[in-house]
């Protein structure tokens, strides 16, 4: 049942009131649950690959700068 929840997404990611967070090209909104991310990486065009664990909520095991 994991796999129809996996999700890649690419976009900005920025820091917000939620924490980290991707906002992608097409103004969708999700918010990043990982412990270690590059803080280079922030404000930068990034794609992450996880497991969506809530309406908005990524828990990422990937990420990377595209």
């Amino acid at each position: 049942q994991s796999n129809n929840r996996r999700r890649r997404v690419s976009g900005v990611l920025n820091e917000g009131s939620r924490g980290l967070n991707i906002v992608t090209d097409a103004g969708d909104l999700w918010v990043i649950d990982r412990e270690e991310i590059d803080p280079d990486l922030i404000g930068c065009r990034v794609t992450a690959e996880g497991v969506q664990t809530g309406y908005d909520r990524l828990q990422v095991e990937w990420i990377g700068e595209i």
